[in-house]
């Protein structure tokens, strides 16, 4: 009998206690969900679109041993403001040198000018040659390369055509593994017609004359590396 009051007294509190468990238990997957987009927001960023033929092999990352140096390189980019049309791609044509150094990475001096819309060669070009300031490539093939204020004429404007572009400043992030495997990301301040930043990826290609016919890139190109 003394047994059975006890139980009958514990089993009012077990049963509080595993309502209690039932309450933890009972979470709401929607909500969860979205907490966890929420704080790995900054995590979701898209990869790079897919492998090409144009870019380069997104295989172990090493600076090249060899030094070269073109003035013959097809640097097409593709900027968010292209909402993803290839024929927006803004073209250029790149003058690259590498030189390595001791222990690994090397040093490197990059400028181009713009190519105009619809370039049939490296020969299409419009404004002035712009040349960055160098910058170092680092043992894995990675390395910046500044301009200060560029600007870019209405004729080579793949956008907003005839509107000529100002620069207050931008940069190259690049990515080197060799004469032929060079791609890089593009960002900018854009000062005129308007205040924005600018950016996207780059393809290079360098090309065996200046009058070569020039490629057509498809949009899964564009990625670096």
């Amino acid at each position: 009998m003394g047994l059975l009051m006890r139980s009958m007294f514990v089993s009012p509190l077990f049963a509080l206690a595993l309502t209690s468990l039932v309450s933890v238990a009972c979470v709401d997957p929607q909500q969860d969900y979205n907490d966890y987009v929420n704080r790995t927001a900054d995590a979701h960023v898209p990869p790079p679109i897919g492998t090409s033929d144009a870019g380069i092999d997104t295989g172990p990352l090493y600076a090249p041993d060899a030094g070269f140096s073109s003035n013959l390189y097809l640097m097409s980019c593709l900027t968010a403001q292209a909402e993803g049309d290839t024929t927006k791609a803004s073209n250029s044509v790149g003058h690259l040198s590498f030189m390595p150094t001791a222990g690994g990475g090397g040093t490197v001096t990059y400028g181009d000018q713009t190519l105009k819309i619809n370039p049939t060669s490296l020969s299409d070009v419009t404004g002035a040659y712009a040349e960055t300031g160098g910058g170092t490539i680092d043992a894995h093939g990675e390395g910046t390369v500044k301009w200060g204020m560029t600007s870019i004429p209405g004729d080579g404007d793949t956008v907003n055509p005839g509107q000529a572009l100002v620069f207050s400043s931008s940069q190259l992030d690049l990515h080197i593994e060799s004469e032929t495997q060079v791609c890089a990301n593009f960002t900018g301040n854009l000062t005129s017609p308007s205040v924005l930043p600018v950016g996207g990826p780059c393809v290079f290609r360098l090309l065996p004359s200046a009058t070569s016919p020039l490629p057509k890139f498809q949009l899964s190109d564009f990625h670096c590396p």
